[in-house]
């Protein structure tokens, strides 16, 4: 994937990030034993293909500006329905819903990652192409294999929940800064902003 992202993930020592991260890293991985997924952090991408050159990472992300605080405070990421794509880095996803909150974030951080990418571009972006969701594989299997076993997945689901009975809802999240440039190895942040009062909910 060419340039860095900009994900926005939930806190790492929440209920919720430990069960995605745990379908993701490990339950997945065991349904889906021919399907050779990658390991990766629970995330919704705000967007990616970002420049990659900075000189103090940290400083650039903090720096972004970003919504008032207000909307930041009524930011709720739900994460909603299992999906089956083609593409290697949406092969098993949960959709997420697409509110003005979470699309003005996205928007901000494309003018400020994308070289060239001006609010009205962003606007035009956000609206035909953005389409928020929380990965849980990345593979080359098929779609129809994939499908094949979703009630796995579905159950899968529901037990992590039940296992992390706090899962369904948590408060606040960070925006990371990911060469995903690099191997996906080695998609680890390079800088970390916090969004203490931004809330999730997990729907599915």
């Amino acid at each position: 994937m060419p340039g860095s992202s900009l994900w926005l993930v939930p806190p790492e020592d929440s209920e919720l990030y430990k069960a995605i991260d745990n379908l993701v890293n490990q339950r997945l991985p065991s349904i889906y034993t021919n399907a050779s997924p990658k390991r990766f952090s629970p995330h919704v991408t705000l967007t990616s293909d970002t420049i990659s050159d900075y000189a103090d990472p940290q400083e650039w992300l903090d720096s972004i500006s970003l919504p008032r605080e207000d909307a930041l405070a009524s930011l709720v990421v739900t994460i909603k329905d299992v999906q089956v794509g083609k593409p290697f880095f949406r092969k098993l996803t949960m959709a997420c819903t697409k509110t003005v909150e979470l699309c003005g974030l996205a928007g901000h951080c494309r003018v400020a990652g994308v070289e060239g990418v001006e609010q009205e571009a962003a606007d035009k972006w956000v609206d035909e192409s953005y389409s928020p969701h929380c990965s849980l594989m990345y593979s080359d299997v098929s779609e129809s294999h994939v499908a094949e076993k979703l009630t796995e997945v579905i159950d899968a689901i529901q037990d992590a929940k039940q296992q992390n009975a706090d899962s369904k809802t948590t408060t606040g999240g960070s925006i990371w800064l990911v060469p995903t440039f690099k191997a996906i190895d080695d998609w680890k942040p390079v800088a970390i902003r916090q969004l203490p009062s931004m809330r999730w909910v997990w729907s599915t």
